[in-house]
């Protein structure tokens, strides 16, 4: 019982329209089989013409195809269903011999089916179906139809008087019903680019005309009760018509005219919700009016709007409100970036403030993107750092690596061409040269075989416990020729039982570098220290010399690779360019660091500090 009051409240008016019609029909039957038929046709008609009015006042906002097209069609099957009605016999309105109005029926209904077919073939058609074009073809074919039918007579006969109807007729209304039947099935297949409401009522309706011409395929007088039958399925078919295409097209525009619109405007609602960034629109006084989920699931919402986005006086109103103010005052795209968090946790956005043309009654909006550029900008720091790498890596291969390379040739050259010549003295002398070239040569070779390894992430720190006076003493013996050479004394202060843990090769190669850098930039007969001490959990280790120094303005930057500082040795000698780089990348790899106190004239303390055993 409460369904059949549910179904009676939301259908009260059709039902009264139904009833009010059955009535009219059944009275005008009584009055003659004419009125009946007129009556019939008129209501035909009048559906026919509402679709068209329909469809061409909302062309330009169509997007189904099949409306559109079957819209501007009914205009002309209308016009020939009410030269049908003109012509049927009795009217005596068009004074031609014949019954003319079989003739307009089976042209009309063949163009009515053929359209429906067309129509359902184009709706997955994405180029925009020319209006001008469909209103121009149906023009010429409606008068096509209608010239050889009342002036030039070739239309074929399609009843006989005393006869009944011809073969030409009957075998016409059975091809309308297979094209129907056509019809029916791309309806079935195309279901989805209409809403089931206008669905079943368009398959309703293709079923009762397909009813209707299975009457007028058999019957065999105008007046009789099949024919009568037929018009009582067409008159039906044309209701389901009208509740599809003009009453749905008026009372619920978004399920007809503007169905694809709507899946699209979900579609795009699902993305805006969904968008990693924020999704913010302001109205024309400037108040929050939506927010997106991440918006929202960001942060708790105050006064409709996400504490991420504004702090409570010291967020990103102090940047967005003049932009918003500027988009609005000159309606032109504004962008500006924002900084959220601090250290790690600091996110950064690139905003737009996007003034929306064309809001109607509600007013001018905004809408503003602020999109999460955090990772991008990392990725940005990484790819400087790399390109810096990469000109690091050339500027030694270019330069320090030629020098040594350079001296060889030289030296060697002069050798070879003039051996005979040349005493022993100097000979030894350019032999020692080249020596110290090759040494240069094989050290910076060396240090850019590590770094590589490093950079690609082959070389993996092998942590062990390291006793402190074995590793300085092991470098110093290294570094021992270089300081004779130079008479620099290497001074090595360290308690017996300081251990540390870290890797022995890649600890040895950074004492390697900072006593060979020690004794490069100390001045002859001076001394270079070195002292390990335990502080806390850590040994420092201090290579302290008494050199030239380093000014104020390179010190910070010495250990950096993007650092171009060079300066040559008291003895003019070259740098490798990556050693104090490949220190620090080797310091921390192990879990330690490395730094340095300098002063201009007075001298340099690196210490490199190390991890004590657990």
């Amino acid at each position: 019982m409460y369904r059949l009051r549910s179904l009676l409240r939301d259908n009260f008016r059709t039902l009264f329209v139904i009833v009010f019609l059955a009535l009219v029909f059944f009275f005008s039957k009584q009055h003659g089989y004419i009125l009946f038929h007129t009556l019939v046709e008129l209501f035909s008609i009048v559906v026919a013409f509402a679709v068209f009015i329909v469809a061409w006042n909302s062309r330009n906002m169509q997007d189904n195809k099949y409306l559109h097209l079957v819209g501007i069609s009914y205009i002309f099957i209308g016009a020939l269903d009410l030269l049908h009605t003109l012509t049927y016999r009795g009217m005596n309105i068009i004074p031609v011999e014949g019954f003319l109005a079989n003739q307009f029926w089976i042209s009309t209904r063949f163009l009515e089916a053929v359209t429906l077919l067309i129509g359902f073939m184009l709706i997955e058609r994405r180029k925009r179906v020319s209006t001008d074009l469909i209103f121009i073809c149906y023009f010429f074919i409606t008068g096509l139809i209608v010239f050889s039918i009342l002036v030039w007579q070739i239309f074929p006969v399609c009843f006989v008087d005393g006869v009944g109807q011809t073969p030409f007729k009957v075998y016409a209304e059975y091809i309308v019903i297979a094209i129907l039947i056509l019809s029916a099935i791309l309806l079935i297949k195309k279901r989805a680019h209409f809403s089931r409401a206008v669905y079943q009522l368009l398959l309703a309706s293709i079923i009762f005309t397909i009813l209707s011409e299975c009457c007028f395929a058999v019957y065999v007088s105008n007046f009789g009760l099949v024919n009568e039958l037929g018009h009582y399925g067409k008159l039906i078919a044309f209701a389901l018509i009208y509740k599809a295409n003009v009453e749905t097209g008026f009372v619920k525009p978004t399920n007809l005219i503007f169905k694809n619109l709507k899946d699209n405007e979900e579609k795009y609602r699902t993305l805006a919700e969904n968008l990693p960034g924020l999704v913010l629109r302001f109205d024309e006084g400037l108040e929050c009016i939506y927010s997106n989920n991440i918006a929202a699931q960001k942060g708790e919402m105050h006064d409709g709007i996400p504490d991420l986005v504004f702090e409570r006086g010291n967020g990103l109103e102090h940047l967005l409100s003049p932009k918003l103010i500027l988009a609005k005052q000159t309606l032109v795209i504004q962008h500006a970036s924002y900084h959220y968090g601090e250290g790690e946790a600091e996110r950064s956005y690139s905003i737009q403030v996007i003034p929306e043309y064309g809001a109607g009654e509600s007013g001018l909006t905004i809408l503003v993107i602020c999109q999460d550029i955090t990772a991008l900008q990392k990725s940005e720091s990484q790819l400087k750092l790399l390109n810096q790498t990469k000109d690091k890596l050339f500027s030694v291969i270019a330069h320090d690596l030629k020098n040594p390379f350079t001296a060889l040739l030289s030296y060697s050259e002069l050798i070879a061409k003039n051996s005979e010549r040349l005493d022993r003295g100097k000979i030894g002398d350019m032999a020692q040269r080249i020596n110290s070239s090759a040494k240069q040569a094989y050290t910076l070779l060396e240090n850019l075989l590590h770094w590589s390894r490093v950079q690609s992430g082959l070389l993996k720190a092998v942590p062990e416990v390291v006793r402190v006076s074995g590793l300085l003493a092991d470098s110093c013996n290294v570094c021992e020729a270089q300081a004779q050479a130079k008479n620099i004394r290497l001074e090595v202060s360290s308690p017996p039982e300081l251990t540390l843990f870290a890797d022995y090769q890649m600890s040895a190669t950074i004492l390697r570098n900072l006593i060979s850098n020690a004794i490069k930039f100390s001045f002859p007969g001076s001394d270079v220290r070195l002292f390990a001490e335990q502080i806390n959990n850590y040994i420092r280790i201090a290579v302290v010399d008494k050199g030239t120094g380093i000014a104020r303005e390179h010190k910070d930057s010495l250990l950096d690779l993007t650092n171009t500082f060079s300066s040559p040795g008291t003895a003019y000698e070259a740098g490798t360019g990556l050693g104090l780089v490949l220190c620090r990348e080797f310091a921390e790899l192990n879990g330690g660091h490395i730094y340095l106190e300098s002063e201009m004239g007075v001298g340099t303390s690196f210490f490199l500090v190390l991890p004590c055993p657990r």
